[in-house]
């Protein structure tokens, strides 16, 4: 279905807080005026050297811990580095991140921005499933009717399934695919039947009222050391999700 032009519900900037284990995942330019070195906790020392690189940045959680995750293009293949720091510390529209916090040799300082954007509500059909009950029957041998044998013998359910109408569980019961019909015992292998009710799933369509909600950040980083600025990242990140209004019944 073709979504209409996205119509803007806030002009505010709006304060964004890292929730649980959500990541935002932003692409932008990191521009280094000096050489940046992370330190990587049981790995190396990683120094970037000054250049604009396209890099990928990701703001999320591990744990206890939430991170900063980098991929800098600087070399083939990209420059991985991972900045950690306490969960409870959280980024905000305007956040400062101590080296202390975040054991390196410099601080991290800056904004991130957001915007949340809503479409005209939206009217359509989607698919859905629903559960509903089907009898089933199987013919049993005479001698096969012991509780036991029985139980073993509805559990398989194979394509021997056969439907039986007078079944008082379900009204008007369907018949099983790849299922053959009962037509009674036959010379000299008496046969019984024996039923059963199983759920199974139904696929359907049903009646839908939703809106788009967008929510789009900028953020930018600096990262100083000894009042220094050494570099500074820039980067956007979008995301979007349908928000349901009213879901109507699935046939």
């Amino acid at each position: 279905m073709k979504i209409n032009t996205i119509k803007l519900a806030g002009i505010a900037a709006v304060a964004a807080v890292l929730v649980g284990c959500n990541e935002i995942n932003f692409s932008g330019l990191l521009n280094i005026t000096e050489p940046v070195t992370f330190s990587q906790e049981g790995r190396a020392l990683v120094t970037v050297n000054p250049g604009q690189f396209q890099t990928k940045a990701s703001i999320g959680q591990s744990g206890s811990k939430k991170q900063i995750k980098l991929e800098i293009k600087n070399a083939d293949p990209a420059t991985k580095v991972t900045i950690s720091f306490d969960k409870n510390i959280n980024v905000g529209e305007n956040f400062t991140l101590a080296a202390a916090q975040i054991g390196q040799n410099f601080d991290l300082a800056g904004t991130m921005l957001t915007k949340v954007e809503n479409s005209p509500e939206q009217y359509g059909y989607e698919s859905c499933t629903y559960q509903r009950p089907q009898t089933v029957c199987r013919g049993i041998k005479a001698n096969e009717a012991a509780e036991t044998a029985v139980a073993a013998e509805i559990a398989k359910l194979d394509d021997t399934v056969i439907p039986l109408r007078s079944v008082p569980e379900v009204a008007n019961p369907v018949q099983a695919e790849n299922s053959r019909p009962y037509y009674g015992p036959v010379p000299g292998q008496p046969y019984t039947p024996v039923c059963n009710t199983v759920w199974v799933t139904v696929y359907g369509n049903q009646q839908v009222r939703y809106f788009i909600e967008t929510t789009n950040r900028d953020l930018t980083a600096n990262f100083v050391q000894a009042g220094k600025t050494l570099g500074t990242y820039t980067g956007k990140a979008s995301d979007a999700r349908r928000v349901y209004t009213y879901q109507g019944q699935c046939f």
